[in-house]
Formats: C-alpha cells, sequence, structure tokens
C-alpha cells in the first residue's frame, strides 16, 4: 500500500483516491469485490431504481445500448475516443443491491463503498427516502443522489432533468435528509449551470458533489439507411457520452465547481491514468471516479493508476493528496485578466517535424498565411505569425522557445547550435532534402528521421 495515497472522504478512510464510477464495472458483489481485490479504494454500486421485481416495476435495458466513438481515419482510425450509452440503472431490487452493499463492507471495511440512487415516479418522496433509509442499514458509507443521468431516467422526471431545476434539488435533498443520517453526494450535469447546482447543493445540505455524468449525445447517423449509428430495430435516442472526449469538459467542471464551494468534489469523465487523475486533483478534486477506462481495459489498471499517482507525488515533494488539491487553482483567471501583451513564437522542431504540412494548410486557410509549405520544404513568415497557436494543433510538432533568434537563423532542435541560413531571408526555412516520390511529393516517413 503507497501510503501517501491514502484518502479520507467525507470521514471514509480509503488505501486511494480511485473509485469504480455508479456504470456497469460496479453492476454487482462479485464485480466490486474483484475490483477491491485489485486495490480499488472505492465504489459507487450501480444506480438503484426500483424496489420489486414485480411486471410494470421492473426495470429492463434494449440491446444493444454500448456503442464506441472512434476515429474514421488516418492514425486515429478504429480508436476508441469514447462511448455512448443508452443503458438504464441496476436490473436488480432495491433489496438485492442492500445485500450486496452489507457483503461488501463486511469484507472490505476499508473500502468506500457509496450507494446510489434515483427516481421518478410517484411516491416519489417515499422512493428517495425509503431507498436511503434501507442504504444505510445496509452499511453504506455515503449515498449519491443521481441529479444528472442524460437518457432514459430524464424522461419520467428523474436524472438530468432534476440537476438542472433547482427547485428539484432543493427539495430531494431536504427529503433525503430527513431519512438518512449518511453523507450525501449529488452527481451534477454539464446540461445545465454545474456550478449554480453544485452551489444550491451544499447550501441546502449536501457534503459533497460529483462531477460529471455523461452528457446528452448522439454518435452519428448512418449515411446509407439514414438511422442512428446505435439503434434497436431501426430506431434509436440520445445517449450519454464518456470517455476520452468529455475530460475538458469534466475538468472544466470541477476547477470551476472548487472555487464556488468547500465541500469535496469527486472528479469524473475521462481519467484513463495517473496524469488525468492527478490533473482533477490539481483541479480541486479529492476523489476520482472512473468507467471508461474499466471498459476498454478491465480493473488491473489501478496498478497503474496508483503507482503512477504515487510516483508523481514524491517527485514533487507532495506528502499527501491533500498537499497538491486544488494548487492550479490560482492560475485560472478570466479571460479579461489575462496578459495581452505576450506573444508565443513557436519554434520547430526538425528532430520530430514530418513536414507533412498539416501546420501549413490550416495556417493558409484557417490562419494569418505565416507557413507555408514548397517542394523545398517549410516556410515560416515571423512578421507575419501572431502567436495564435494553431501549429500546435498537429502532433505536438512545435515547442516553445525562450528567446527568438534573429531573422535567417535556423535551430536544428532544443539544445542544439543555430546554423545561419543561407542569403538571410525574413524566414524560417527547412529543406526536405532530397527526399521525394517520383511525383515530386515529399515522403513524410522519410525526413527527418
Amino acid at each position: 500500500m503507497r501510503e501517501n495515497l491514502r484518502t479520507n472522504f467525507l470521514g471514509i478512510e480509503m488505501p486511494n483516491p480511485f473509485m469504480l464510477a455508479s456504470a456497469p464495472p460496479a453492476r454487482d458483489r462479485e464485480m466490486i469485490d474483484r475490483a477491491f481485490q485489485a486495490g480499488w479504494g472505492g465504489a459507487v454500486i450501480k444506480t438503484l431504481t426500483q424496489y420489486t421485481g414485480a411486471e410494470g416495476d421492473e426495470i429492463r435495458d434494449v440491446s444493444p445500448r454500448i456503442f464506441p466513438i472512434r476515429g474514421m481515419g488516418g492514425e486515429f482510425k478504429n480508436a476508441v475516443f469514447g462511448y455512448m450509452n443508452i443503458e438504464l440503472t441496476s436490473q436488480k431490487t432495491n433489496e438485492e443491491s442492500c445485500e450486496d452493499i452489507s457483503f461488501l463492507k463486511k469484507r472490505w471495511p476499508d473500502r468506500a463503498v457509496i450507494a446510489s440512487i434515483l427516481y421518478g415516479h410517484a411516491p416519489i418522496k417515499e422512493k428517495w427516502q425509503r431507498a436511503a433509509a434501507d442504504c444505510e442499514l445496509a452499511g453504506a458509507d455515503a449515498i449519491e443522489l443521481n441529479f444528472s443521468c442524460p437518457h432514459g431516467c430524464s424522461e419520467i422526471g428523474s436524472g438530468v432533468s432534476i440537476g438542472g431545476n433547482p427547485a428539484k434539488i432543493k427539495e430531494i435533498l431536504g427529503w433525503v435528509k430527513e431519512a438518512t443520517k449518511l453523507p450525501l453526494i449529488t452527481k451534477l450535469t454539464v446540461l445545465s449551470d454545474i456550478v449554480y447546482a453544485a452551489a444550491l447543493s451544499e447550501e441546502h445540505g449536501a457534503d459533497a458533489v460529483c462531477a460529471i455524468n455523461t452528457v446528452s449525445s448522439m454518435p452519428g447517423i448512418d449515411l446509407e439507411n439514414f438511422r442512428p449509428r446505435l439503434n434497436v430495430g431501426g430506431v434509436g435516442t440520445a445517449g450519454g457520452l464518456s470517455g476520452h472526449m468529455i475530460k475538458p469538459i469534466a475538468l472544466r467542471s470541477v476547477l470551476e465547481i472548487a472555487r464556488a464551494v468547500k465541500i469535496p468534489i469527486s472528479g469524473s469523465g475521462g481519467i484513463y491514468d495517473w496524469h488525468d487523475a492527478a490533473e482533477f486533483i490539481l483541479a480541486g478534486a479529492s476523489t476520482l471516479q472512473i468507467c471508461s477506462a474499466v471498459m476498454e481495459r478491465g480493473y488491473g489498471i489501478i496498478g497503474g493508476l496508483c503507482s503512477g499517482l504515487s510516483a508523481y507525488m514524491e517527485r514533487m515533494g507532495f506528502e499527501d493528496i491533500e498537499a497538491f488539491r486544488g494548487k492550479a487553482l490560482g492560475s485560472i483567471v478570466h479571460h479579461a485578466d489575462i496578459d495581452r501583451g505576450r506573444l508565443f513564437k513557436p519554434s520547430l522542431d526538425l528532430i520530430k517535424c514530418s513536414c507533412c504540412g498539416r501546420c501549413a494548410v490550416s495556417c493558409r486557410d484557417a490562419g494569418y498565411q505565416a507557413i507555408s509549405l514548397s517542394r523545398g520544404g517549410i516556410s515560416r513568415d515571423l512578421d507575419k505569425c501572431p502567436g495564435c497557436g494553431r501549429a500546435r494543433c498537429f502532433g505536438g510538432r512545435t515547442r516553445r522557445s525562450r528567446a527568438l533568434p534573429e531573422p535567417g537563423v535556423l535551430r536544428k532542435s532544443a539544445g542544439s547550435e543555430a546554423v545561419p541560413a543561407s542569403n538571410e531571408p525574413p524566414f524560417r526555412h527547412v529543406r526536405a532534402r532530397d527526399f521525394r516520390s517520383p511525383a515530386g511529393f515529399l515522403l513524410p516517413d522519410k525526413i527527418c528521421r
């Protein structure tokens, strides 16, 4: 066990801050038990929504219900950037789910076992309160209130329709607080003002917030049959997007919430490795909830998450999670407060540059015509370059230079000597030498290797 990862979340002691999100990887006791054996610090069980399995009350999923969002071509062909799903809440009855909670807490007293509940059909107050009381009796450490599921539940007045309704947030928090003394976590949505919802949650008694849930989306439409790519019998619906694609949205949400409230934040959305985890903690998160990465790689990723984060903390001199939680908040300002006097000028790294020309095309057709590509190579006109940073969008081909050389001087790579260019033109020039195809085009795989 890595002592520097030990976490106290809402009074719950955990060996590390990594938890399974309320999702397919936390479907039942057998799965969560295996995750705890692998080393996970906690789990939020799949959301409770039903009391019995009686006809008319049971939850029934459609098939298929999960769709991978893949790259369509080039170097990203078939790469999975995220998932869209229309899966509903737990198929289990409340009694079965509470049995799972009891089993897990008895077997793993040092792990966080958090219940998740969500209701929409009448009698609504009775269901929220009864479920909360049942989970407390079962031994749950806390209860997550799902105010953010973007599909299915929202059609019956639950899920995201609660997270976007301040009056509902206030009302349901009041109901649940009457029924239990357990810490309450509101899981919020970016489909409404999530910062306001977090502040409102804090004001009306929530002990923590979770940000974010999946984002309502449509994965695509088949151009031949005109149907959604994820469809059942030819019809489909919008569903929740998760994975890499929502990380920037989730990170922004955690940053802004951390500046607005004092209660803890459980960060969720696009966390795949320890780098992502460290970013969320720097943004203000106390714990991390993960789903998509487990769907792709399994529970075993916890080893790399823990070892990587622990090593980073040792290298940076952080004794525990609290030592760097929220450390990035001081560098996040309003747009109007950013210095307009600085001018970024990217320098070209000949070792990394493949002369693919994408930066030149982008600068020509969507920029300032400061980069050009010819049979002689890539040229940059520094007088035209406003430092927009667009060239960095293509494979990380450029790096920042502390001091720009005089016009007509070419840098070979970081740490190398500057080499004068012939005739001292007012731009930097990269020659592709003699590596050309028979048609005269550049061969990227043979240049600058």
